[in-house]
Order: structure tokens, then sequence, then C-alpha cells
């Protein structure tokens, strides 16, 4: 069942487990959707799931990249948005497929970064913005990786809201369904 994690060994294997499993469960909360449902905002929030989707994937492989590069400077994707912020994502028309392929495109790359991220004591730069603290300089690999699982479990639970809001299809259902059609 895709819905509980799998087993890992050693933390870097759980924390590597443990963001990509985020992130398929993301991919599951657009299960049978068509573009219109994927693109709609069903609650009082402004949230939907192509935009959750797009956002997810960008936070896997831009922190992956970082912790992957440490101490050095990321090689990002050529297709990361360049304004990341949920609200440019949320706006993002493309068709769900397009969204998708995306999504598997980052995810992939993720995965990647997060296996060349092994050594869990290695320093990631901080990289500026304004809700960080100025005294915080840099982050161990470690916390990278569970910053993904952290940051992309948050949006799996706003997702999952947003689809049982849409069809009332919750993620044990979606999982299920997504695991026959695999």
């Amino acid at each position: 069942m895709g819905f509980l994690t799998p087993n890992a060994v050693g933390e870097h294997d759980v924390l590597r487990t443990y963001a990509l499993q985020q992130l398929a469960q993301m991919r599951t909360t657009v299960h049978g959707l068509s573009d219109e449902q994927a693109h709609a905002a069903p609650t009082a929030s402004v949230l939907n799931l192509t935009g959750l989707l797009l956002h997810t994937s960008a936070v896997g492989v831009y922190w992956s990249a970082l912790a992957a590069a440490a101490p050095g400077a990321p090689v990002l994707p050529e297709d990361l948005s360049e304004d990341p912020s949920l609200d440019s994502l949320i706006a993002d028309v493309r068709p769900l497929s397009e969204v998708l392929e995306q999504f598997d495109r980052h995810v992939a790359l993720t995965a990647q970064n997060l296996d060349e991220a092994a050594e869990l004591d290695a320093l990631v730069p901080v990289p500026p913005s304004p809700w960080i603290p100025e005294d915080v300089t840099h982050w161990e690999v470690r916390w990278c990786l569970a910053h993904i699982a952290a940051e992309v479990a948050r949006h799996a639970g706003h997702a999952d809201l947003l689809r049982e809001t849409l069809d009332g299809r919750g993620s044990f259902e979606l999982n299920d369904a997504a695991d026959r059609e695999a």
C-alpha cells in the first residue's frame, strides 16, 4: 500500500525514503481528475492541486540540489519556475498532464540529488531569503532532507483536503486506485 512509508535503514535512507514517499502522496491526490478539477480551488483558500504539485516538486528539487552540492552552488533544472511563489504556481493554467510531466521530472531529479546527498554532516549555505534569520548561515544536509519531507507533508495534507472537497475521495482509496492501475 503506497500510503505507508516503506521501511528504511540508516539515517540517510530514512530521510530519502520519507521525502520521496511524501512526493508520491502528492501525485496520488490528482489521480483520475480532470484539468478543471485539478485547477479548482474548492475551499475558502486559493490553493489548488496543480499549484501544490508544482510547488512541492520545486521544493524537492531545489532543496535536494542544495544538499547534493554542499557546500558548493547547486545545479538547478531549467524548468524550475523563476517565480516559485505558491501564488504564481497556483495561477499556472497548464493542463494537468503537463504539470505531472514537470512534477515527475523534478521528482526524478530529487531522487538523484538525494542519492548524492549522503554526507549528512556537510554544511549547506543558507540561500538569501527574507524569512531566514540573518544569524543562520548554514544548515546540515540532514536538515535540508528533513525540510523536504516536512514541507511536502504539510502540503500533502492541504492536497488531501482539497481532493476530499472535490469528490470525497481520500488518500487510502486513491492509493489503492493508483496501485491497481500501475
